[in-house]
């Protein structure tokens, strides 16, 4: 029964060490809600374009973990304002499941 609890703890413990999975290339851990693995990633500011009320997010085949150059067409996202959350880094960032649903959206400069 001991030997099985140890198993038990240590496979808890190496499931835990991933937490670098949640954290951007800058340094910032993305919040756990936000993503699993590589729901997350820095955009190139190109991706993104600022419209009255939020942002157009368009991700190219290829440029997201979770949006594969084998999906052939770009993923296009309407993103309201009160759903965008500041950036700690100051650059954008987004979080998507592999359907392509928004998780989380960091914009740079944005306080609301």
């Amino acid at each position: 029964m001991r030997v099985l609890a140890s198993m038990v703890a240590g496979l808890l413990v190496a499931g835990a060490v991933p937490a670098c999975a949640h954290q951007a290339p800058s340094g910032w851990d993305y919040p756990f809600y936000c993503c699993f693995d590589s729901d997350c990633s820095p955009i190139d500011a190109g991706a993104v374009r600022e419209v009255p009320g939020g942002f157009v997010v368009t991700i190219m085949p290829g440029k997201h973990p979770m949006w594969p150059s084998e999906r052939k067409q770009p993923l296009r996202l309407e993103i309201p304002q009160d759903q965008a959350k500041p950036s700690p880094d100051g650059h954008w960032h987004l979080c998507i499941d592999d359907s392509g649903e928004l998780l989380c959206f960091f914009a740079p400069g944005n306080d609301s």
